[in-house]
């Protein structure tokens, strides 16, 4: 009785809360519907935004208010309205802004003003991303998208999954954010609602994008210290927007390509902070974006009030467009005052002698700095800043820390629940949307409830050829299922083209694995893998056991199985079935190993990662089981499987033996920040090298063997290109006995090419193994622009060209390769040549084509 009770005053809240306001149209003067437009009630934190047909509702109790209407490049409009017991009709027409040129001192460079104004406003960034200390707010957030066209061969998946070309399909969140320096965010999906179709509703959070962060992803913002290298700038004009001057400013890159803004941007005189923006860019895949963004005040302090973006999609052959609207509302802002209070900006190319009249002064004033004084000044807060979280016990090396769950009644909340939040009237098209959603759901209501512990998945005949994924138990918002079993088909495992070779003849290989996850940071698996050769008429395989739990994880492994001499996997099984099939060609050495492995790996902080494994081993020889592929060359003939090596002079052949080998690895990142989602953490690798070491040492045969290695990569940003590099160098303390502990390098003697940076292109898989010093460095070079990327449309296209050089120093070789590559064909295909040269010697061209796939 008290849940209905309880139930009947809700509803009753949210009559009254819907029993009186303004609604209206909002249009240009020129009668044009003007959608997603903001409408703020002055004074307060309340707001909403107008629907795509420009019509818009605003709850409001019975009283007098000023709304304010904004819509980009339009004059903002301030009407006074009285409230009363009943919905009231407000059609307002905004006027297009009129754009006014005034006379800018540019001074003896006549520069273009825009960039006095760019320099201003990118010393100010900084600031403005510190000067509040908390907000948070309520947002509404709208999203559709259609699908257009897709092509014939996923035309199946798109019907199981229940979607139609040609239907827009909405989806609609309600969040509360928060938010707190330096970079704490909790939100929290307060409702969600959808036309999808069932089990496919995927959650929506508020796009936190701030155009004053020096980068966006890949993206240089035009307020990074950057942007001068990365755009051009026009000064366009100035117009008035509640009492204040803002300055229009056009953005445009330096050279058309991928990720590079090109739009406007507008800046308010005096504090440079963005008033609004609007942008496009391009990404790899071809997708057009668009980026609207309004501002409005708080607490004196300019916030985000409204974020649109849209994006057109057209990725081999598929078809389709997105657009996202948010609407923020609900401000509750709090100031940090040490940021707020920002001195006048002095330009020193512009006003030379003020400038040097502070930096005589050696201190910045308190009403003006120059640009490099602000830097200290900011730079010096944030120090002191850090010091203070430091000593009250917060972790400064935390770069990010957010938060993001969904409510339990999320998708459960009425109806008369969204007509009290969303304010923001639904369209005919989104009503209908809707209409047919609900008899959706109530059709596939037994498929939904299938979601449970109590309906496990069942098991189908077909299953036994194609495989498949069964999934148990209620999954969580935002959460893997907790249990997943896994089996891998023989028969669907062959379209990978894994099956031959010419040591097993035809293999049939199959996988059972199991996963149960018992928190977010505590989960346990099992995995049985076999592995039939049919010319050897053999059965292998090996089951593995693991447990995770936070940082922690541990594995115990045992079987018998065919490896690669090295375990790097040069030669993918896949590539060699092909060469062993067609060109008689046998790359792929292998041998059989009996083994019992313990591996364990701790991470310890956000840097420093360590792992140990040790492993019981008897190793066997192979020989080739077959003689020829199903093409017969009979200049080609199947060479030994036994490989070819430099140092032993080609006896590589071992007896049966057993080994004891105990490897320890560890991995340092000396720059490395942390993140934390939803309570885990995780280490941000970007921006930082890697420090690597391992030590290995084994006994075989009555004799053991040590090995050193250390090493270091890194990815790093020169000007608008990247330098990637890794160098690796060894010794062998006491030589191993056999080849199988050799140290292995990642060759190539096929026209395909493995992506990866420590792989060499033109070397022989295994003719410069070696059980003594070495030292190999790898280098890439990747330009934005340089030959082929002139042309603009191909650059467009998203191609990437890059020169890079290969090298190997051993007692026995001194191997350089030098050469040049694209990428972006078909957005996954890529084209290499190299030089090749062996102690100083040139030993020729080889071409390479390399994938993503």
């Amino acid at each position: 009785m008290k849940k209905l009770l309880f139930l009947i005053f809700i509803c009753f809240l949210f009559s009254h809360a819907r029993a009186q306001g303004i609604r209206g149209t909002i249009t240009s003067k020129s009668g044009e519907i003007l959608p997603y437009a903001s409408i703020q009630v002055k004074g307060t934190s309340t707001g909403t935004m107008s629907n795509g047909e420009g019509k818009y509702e605003i709850a409001l109790k019975p009283g007098a208010y000023e709304l304010q209407f904004q819509y980009l490049n339009h004059q903002t409009e301030t009407r006074k309205v009285e409230v009363s017991a009943d919905w009231q009709n407000l059609n307002v027409a905004l006027q297009e802004i009129a754009i006014k040129l005034a006379e800018v001192r540019i001074g003896k460079s006549k520069e273009d003003p825009a960039y006095t104004i760019m320099r201003k406003a990118i010393a100010t960034a900084r600031f403005h991303q510190l000067e509040v200390d908390t907000w948070s707010a309520r947002t509404y957030v709208k999203g559709n998208f259609r699908i257009e066209k897709v092509p014939f061969l996923f035309e199946d998946a798109l019907k199981k999954a229940n979607l139609q070309v040609g239907t827009t399909y909405i989806l609609e969140s309600i969040n509360d954010l928060n938010f707190r320096q330096p970079n704490q965010v909790t939100e929290k999906v307060v409702s969600i609602r959808s036309n999808l179709p069932p089990g496919s509703n995927p959650a929506i959070n508020f796009a936190r994008l701030s155009f004053y962060n020096p980068m966006l992803g890949e993206i240089v913002s035009p307020l990074s210290p950057k942007a001068f290298g990365m755009y051009r700038f026009e000064y366009l004009g100035f117009f008035n927007d509640r009492g204040l001057v803002v300055n229009k400013i056009k953005v445009t890159p330096r050279s058309k390509g991928l990720n590079v803004l090109d739009g406007t941007l507008n800046l308010i005189e005096g504090s440079w902070s963005i008033h609004s923006l609007d942008f496009n860019f391009q990404d790899e895949t071809g997708t057009q974006y668009g980026i609207r963004q309004l501002f409005s005040p708080f607490e004196g302090v300019w916030m985000p009030v409204q974020l649109e973006t849209t994006a057109k999609i057209n990725i081999l052959g598929a078809k389709g467009e997105t657009r996202y609207i948010t609407s923020v509302r609900n401000y509750q802002v709090k100031l940090n005052p040490r940021y707020h209070q920002i001195p006048e900006v002095v330009d020193e190319k512009i006003d030379k002698e003020i400038a040097a009249t502070l930096r005589k002064a050696n201190t910045p004033a308190p009403t003006q700095a120059t640009r490099k004084q602000l830097r200290k000044m900011v730079n010096q807060l944030e120090k002191e800043d850090r010091k203070e979280r430091k000593k009250a016990g917060e972790d400064v090396t935390v770069t990010r820390n957010w938060s993001f769950e969904i409510d339990t009644l999320a998708r459960k909340r009425p109806s008369t629940f969204w007509e009290g939040e969303r304010q923001v009237p639904l369209t005919n098209l989104e009503t209908q949307g809707y209409q047919r959603a609900d008899s959706l759901y109530k059709a596939n209501e037994v498929k939904i409830r299938k979601d449970s512990i109590r309906n496990l998945p069942r098991f189908k005949f077909m299953q036994l050829l194609t495989g498949h994924t069964y999934r148990y138990g209620q999954r969580k918002e935002l959460e893997w299922y907790p249990r997943v079993l896994t089996f891998e088909s023989p028969v669907f495992d062959l379209t990978k083209g894994e099956f031959f070779n010419a040591v097993e003849g035809y293999v049939l290989k199959t996988r059972l694995s199991y996963v149960e996850r018992l928190s977010k940071v505590k989960s346990w698996n099992a995995s049985l893998a076999g592995r039939y050769s049919f010319a050897r008429q053999r059965l292998n395989g090996g089951l593995s056991l693991g447990y995770t739990v936070e940082n922690t994880s541990v594995r115990l492994s045992g079987g018998r199985n065919v490896f690669q001499f090295n375990p790097a996997n040069p030669i993918p099984e896949s590539l060699n079935t092909f060469y062993t099939l067609f060109q008689e060609r046998n790359y792929m050495k292998l041998y059989e190993k009996s083994y019992l492995t313990l591996a364990g790996t701790q991470k310890l902080g956000n840097r420093l990662s360590v792992s140990a494994a040790l492993s019981w081993q008897e190793r066997n020889a192979l020989t080739n089981n077959v003689s020829r592929g199903w093409v017969d060359r009979p200049d080609v003939a199947f060479t030994s499987n036994d490989p070819e090596n430099r140092a032993l002079a080609n006896q590589t052949a071992f007896p049966r033996h057993q080994a004891t080998v105990l490897t320890m690895d560890f991995s340092y990142r000396p720059l490395a920040k942390a993140a934390i989602m939803n309570g885990r953490r995780y280490t941000l690798s970007n921006r930082s090298p890697e420090l690597t070491g391992a030590y290995r040492h084994g006994w075989t045969g009555g004799q053991s063997f040590n090995q050193i290695e250390l090493g270091i990569r890194d990815e790093l940003s020169i000007l608008r290109n990247s330098f990637s590099y890794a160098v690796q160098a060894g010794t062998f303390l006491n030589k191993p006995l056999y080849f199988t502990d050799y140290r292995h390098f990642n060759g190539n003697e096929i026209i395909f090419q493995n992506p990866g940076l420590n792989n060499f292109r033109n070397l022989p898989f295994y003719r410069f193994s070696t059980a003594s010093r070495y030292l190999e460095a790898h280098g890439l070079y990747e330009f934005r622009k340089f030959l082929l990327t002139q042309i603009t449309p191909l650059r467009l296209y998203g191609i990437k060209e890059s020169l890079q050089v290969h090298f190997l120093n051993t007692k026995e070789v001194n191997h350089v390769e030098i050469g040049y590559g694209f990428g972006g064909i078909l957005k996954v295909f890529g084209a290499e040549v190299l030089g090749t040269f062996q102690n100083g010697q040139y030993k020729g061209l080889a071409f390479r084509v390399r994938t993503n796939l």
